[in-house]
């Protein structure tokens, strides 16, 4: 067990640091590099970038060598836990070389990256390129600090990310990706004379909209929309709909209201039995556990409540037809990794309004951009709906040659007998900011084995830390 990462992990840990309270964080870190004679420099938003000479060897901006990883972790407790983790320590344990915390995420993403790096900063005996060392803020919710930092400070153009969660993986490229917040107002009038039958959706497996996308897997809100276009022959409108908790998750289960004629409830039954069969016809391959449920349900408030009238729905149906879901484009280079991708992942219904919210990826930023007016312009058919791009981040390209892909696999090689595997993430990475700020930079992202991230069941082997920082100071000796 590598004792000084372990021992830097720990002081990490006992510092609250969720995204959005980093101060305490990035004082630690300027307090670091004081008590050894280090530059540092903290910017406005919060990041932090220290600098140390080589060690045995040439001390030359060509060969300097940026080790970077986030201050900011996922806060995830038990109802149980009475830690307030905006201010207390986590509660630290290992077990059979098994780090984990008591009741609470741990945060090795990315706390035991910026150990790491503490680590090769704090090692004056093995040989390394001079470091530059940047510590973001904010990754987790939206990438804020990569997007703000000024990268005219940095001279180095060899980066190495210390923030992927697999052991003998190489990362060489991520998607780009944005936000797309649509709100459609509602100017129906529902009535308690109508019928209104309720429909669930459920059992899906769900996933992440990045890496999952390429599984196969259904959104709920999807099958939903399909299953209301199966019904346009009925006199319904939407009165409720409403699934899915964040954008970049594939929603597992969703419901929607509709709300009936009575002339047309005499049909609705055997209508709604024949949708759902084809539905469940269709779907049943590649979601086994897809369930359809319906049932008349009480009206949803008094008759001022508003809707989405007949013919709004009718648009609003037709739209969701024009807008993909799940993966659009595979690479060319890469033809098993996805390019292009799309997830609805949230809606919800106010009353007043229908608010959904799209999460848009592709590899190319052009792409995305062919993407996002691919939804606009299915969107404009719906009377009244505006949207919003928000929280968008570049792509880091993929490159068939790269000296220090080839340099970090080659050593890998030697260390361990076994070739290291190269991946591409369709999620998001700082390292398309990166890529879109230092011109001619070279890119990897490496990390040790991180399983059950963002929840209380997160947990590291201490010896995946071992050998992932032998192969970096080994790396480092040479790159």
């Amino acid at each position: 067990m590598n004792e000084k990462v372990i021992t830097f992990f720990k002081e990490i840990c006992s510092i609250p640091h969720g995204s959005g309270n980093c101060s305490k964080i990035g004082d630690y870190l300027l307090s670091f590099a004081k008590s050894r004679g280090l530059w540092s420099v903290r910017d406005k938003k919060g990041n932090v970038i220290i600098k140390a000479p080589a060690v045995k060897r040439a001390d030359s901006d060509e060969l300097t060598t940026i080790l970077q990883a986030h201050q900011d972790m996922v806060c995830v407790k038990e109802d149980s836990c009475p830690l307030d983790m905006s201010k207390d320590p986590l509660d630290i344990m290992i077990e059979d070389g098994i780090i984990s915390a008591k009741g609470t995420s741990l945060g090795a993403d990315d706390g035991i990256g910026v150990a790491m790096i503490l680590e090769v900063l704090d090692d004056t005996e093995n040989p390394r390129p001079p470091i530059e060392a940047l510590f973001t803020v904010d990754e987790e919710t939206g990438m804020s600090g990569a997007a703000q930092l000024d990268a005219s400070v940095l001279k180095g153009k060899k980066i190495i990310n210390l923030d992927s969660e697999e052991e003998g993986v190489v990362t060489c490229s991520c998607a780009g990706g944005e936000r797309l917040d649509t709100v459609i107002p509602l100017t129906g009038k529902d009535s308690s004379e109508r019928v209104h039958v309720k429909l669930y959706v459920s059992g899906l497996a769900g996933g992440h909209s990045g890496c999952d996308i390429n599984k196969g897997r259904l959104s709920a809100l999807r099958v939903l929309t399909e299953l209301l276009s199966e019904l346009d022959d009925l006199d319904f409108a939407l009165a409720d709909l409403n699934g899915g908790k964040f954008d970049n998750v594939i929603c597992s289960d969703a419901y929607a209201v509709i709300s009936l004629s009575p002339s047309s409830c005499d049909v609705s039954d055997g209508r709604l039995k024949k949708a759902v069969d084809k539905i469940l016809t269709d779907c049943s391959k590649t979601e086994k556990g897809l369930k359809i449920t319906s049932e008349i349900t009480e009206t949803l408030g008094s008759d001022d409540r508003k809707i989405m009238g007949r013919d709004e729905t009718k648009s609003f149906l037709d739209a969701m037809k024009k807008i993909p879901q799940g993966v659009t484009l595979m690479m060319k280079d890469r033809p098993d990794s996805v390019d292009t991708s799309m997830n609805l992942g949230k809606v919800r219904s106010n009353g007043e309004e229908l608010l959904m919210t799209f999460s848009l990826r592709s590899s190319c930023d052009e792409r995305r951009k062919e993407l996002e007016n691919r939804v606009t312009d299915a969107l404009k058919d719906i009377k009244g709906c505006k949207w919003n791009v928000r929280d968008p981040y570049p792509a880091w390209r993929y490159v068939a040659s790269s000296p220090l892909r080839d340099k970090i696999c080659s050593v890998y090689k030697d260390l361990f007998g076994k070739d290291m595997e190269t991946a591409i993430t369709h999620g998001g990475l700082e390292c398309g900011y990166f890529d879109s700020k230092i011109e001619g930079c070279e890119i990897v992202s490496i990390g040790p084995q991180i399983d059950d991230i963002h929840s209380v069941k997160e947990k590291i082997a201490a010896d995946s830390v071992d050998r992932t920082m032998q192969l970096l100071k080994k790396v480092l000796e040479t790159v």
